[in-house]
């Protein structure tokens, strides 16, 4: 079910408390401590971790026999206790004042407010068509930083700006991104003192990137060229708050200081600085009458005229036209489709669930090239205890841990294995699995073999997690080698231990040449294998556009009408085979601006 939701102004308090898509309800049931609710099944939904949690509340007898969680979002396993304990709390209690479960607050709090809300007869909305506020000049699909930014900059420049985002809040990745972002000679960086260039940038590009074949070298040339404007415009129009910290940034370091970060810093939470900057600002042209955000609502397509380009969008069955629209839907990182179609046999998405490649698929539609596609940054070690949605990370680097592949053989020096080295070895490697083998020796309580990767993950000890684990068959235990080897169909892992362990007693390691805890996997005791896949956080691959963000096709002609922006353009066309600090907020600064000056002309808007 698509709720369409329009926003006027409180752009701000609907960032925090979300829009609910509501579940109907004839009668209310009041909620109160000396009084029956009316019989009957009554639904409503409140926002969760990654969206709508829609739930049904059932009342016979004037008590409330029933709570059910029907359809929802949230990531399994850490959800399932919130999921599991709240909606029997609540007819324990027959009251919606219910203590939350540790470790999925978010969730438990959805699950009460919808719970609240369908007791109270807060009724369903009827979805309809779109009711337009504004006569766009642009359409902005997508509303994550590369959206706002375009939105603003469109507004700025005097177009009427209707801004369509399918979540039910702005901000995309960066509500739970840190503050980094890059460019070159702006004024933080000129401040503190550091000579760059834009040449100097765009040579990091190609050096650091694997050469030139590797990129897009119009597309990077203008980023190097663009980047530090937009910074300086996100700080002296937009209002984002910056510290004075300029560094080589995370990944592959620069040879140039040109990474600075918001107030927030390099922490999750930093990029909420450029969020809420940007959305005030939007809020004023809202305010003003010259823009319009929906949310909740999803664009299903773009529309083409008879030559091919782009005119507008559909929204459902609706046709919304505009002369320019531009497309800033994020990265393809959670569609399985198109992850599975050109990069990985199997993988696990620490992305929003919201970055399901819909751009993507509305430029395949418009005939779009794409470029990179077969380069895809990840990381390594998640056990896929969720299926496609990450949510527990291995310690791959543990005290003594060695990993193997499908086979049984050891791929790395393992604790010398750059952010790259690993990206590289669990995207190439068979069935993109390695296994990450150790002894029950190895394992301490000081030291978490598993992480949770969510940021309500709830706690737990190894020896829970590690029980939980090989109940589920994401983890095997053996008391030798040999056994474990059989458990795990990896028939070369005997061979592959002993000469570990000779390397370990000779005190080098003759495959790989590692030094440090060299700690042999041998004795009695109790050997084990824990299961991983990739994980990502970002797509690097993206259509072709060209130095104005328009999009273009195979032929090389252009499709007009259609500008791009952020994660969408694909940081490996800018930045090559790498992942440089600040790239992904660089982009969607940089190329949000661009998509909109280019997109107000082509609509005929001049201030």
């Amino acid at each position: 079910m698509r709720s369409k939701k329009l926003i006027s102004v409180g752009l701000a308090l609907a960032m925090v408390l979300g829009l609910a898509s509501c579940g109907g309800s004839k009668d209310p049931a009041p909620n109160a401590p000396d009084s029956q609710w009316a019989d009957g099944t009554y639904t409503s939904s409140a926002n969760g971790m990654n969206g709508a949690v829609k739930v049904s509340v059932t009342v016979e007898g004037g008590k409330i026999t029933k709570v059910d969680v029907v359809d929802h979002q949230e990531t399994a396993g850490i959800s399932d206790p919130a999921l599991e304990q709240i909606p029997a709390a609540i007819v324990e209690a027959q009251s919606t004042e219910v203590d939350v479960v540790s470790g999925a607050t978010m969730t438990s709090n959805a699950i009460i407010e919808a719970a609240k809300k369908a007791l109270s007869g807060e009724g369903e909305d009827e979805v309809g068509a779109l009711e337009l506020t504004v006569e766009p000049d642009v359409i902005v699909v997508g509303a994550g930083m590369a959206g706002l930014t375009a939105a603003v900059r469109a507004s700025e420049l005097g177009a009427k700006v209707l801004v369509l985002e399918q979540n039910f809040r702005v901000g995309g990745s960066a509500n739970t991104a840190g503050g980094s972002i890059s460019g070159a000679g702006y004024e933080i960086q000129k401040a503190a003192g550091i000579e760059d260039s834009p040449e100097a940038f765009y040579d990091d590009f190609v050096n650091m990137g694997g050469g030139e074949q590797n990129l897009n070298p119009e597309v990077a040339h203008v980023h190097a060229q663009k980047a530090g404007e937009a910074i300086d415009w996100l700080k002296d129009y937009v209002g984002v708050e910056f510290g004075d910290t300029v560094d080589s940034g995370g990944y592959l370091t620069m040879n140039t200081f040109r990474v600075t970060y918001t107030a927030g810093g390099a922490s999750s939470g930093g990029g909420l600085y450029f969020i809420n900057a940007l959305s005030a600002k939007l809020d004023e042209a809202i305010a003003a009458g010259s823009a319009q955000l929906c949310l909740n609502t999803m664009v299903d397509d773009v529309v083409l005229n008879d030559k091919g380009d782009i005119c507008g969008v559909k929204v459902g069955e609706q046709v919304i036209n505009a002369p320019s629209v531009v497309i800033a839907t994020g990265g393809y990182g959670y569609s399985e489709k198109w992850l599975k179609e050109y990069n990985f046999t199997n993988i696990t998405s620490n992305d929003p669930v919201t970055a399901i490649g819909s751009g993507f698929d509305f430029a395949r539609t418009a005939g779009a090239a794409f470029d990179n596609m077969d380069y895809c940054s990840c990381y390594g070690g998640s056990v896929p205890v969720s299926g496609f949605q990450a949510s527990l990370r291995c310690n791959i680097n543990y005290n003594g841990a060695i990993w193997v592949n499908t086979a049984g053989d050891r791929v790395f020096n393992e604790p010398a294995a750059t952010s790259m080295d690993k990206r590289t070895v669990w995207r190439t490697t068979d069935q993109n699995t390695i296994y990450v083998v150790l002894t029950k020796d190895m394992i301490s309580d000081d030291a978490a073999l598993f992480t949770g990767m969510m940021s309500n993950s709830a706690g737990f000890t190894n020896e829970e997690k590690i029980a939980e684990l090989i109940e589920q068959g994401y983890m095997f235990e053996a008391d030798s080698i040999e056994a474990l080897a059989e458990k795990i169909g990896a028939a070369n892992l005997p061979a592959t231990v002993a000469q570990y362990n000779t390397d370990c007693a000779a005190g080098k390691d003759s495959v790989f040449g590692r030094t440090d805890n060299l700690l042999p996997l041998e004795g009695d005791t109790t050997y084990y294998a824990v299961l991983t896949w990739p994980y990502l956080m970002m797509t690097a691959g993206g259509p072709r556009i060209n130095g104005d963000a328009q999009l273009v096709r195979e032929d090389g002609s252009v499709v007009g009408g259609a500008y791009l922006a952020g994660e969408l353009i694909g940081s490996a066309n800018i930045a090559g085979h790498n992942t440089i600090g600040g790239i992904g907020h660089g982009m969607c600064a940089t190329w949000g601006r661009i998509a909109a000056e280019n997109a107000c002309k082509n609509a005929g808007v001049t201030k």
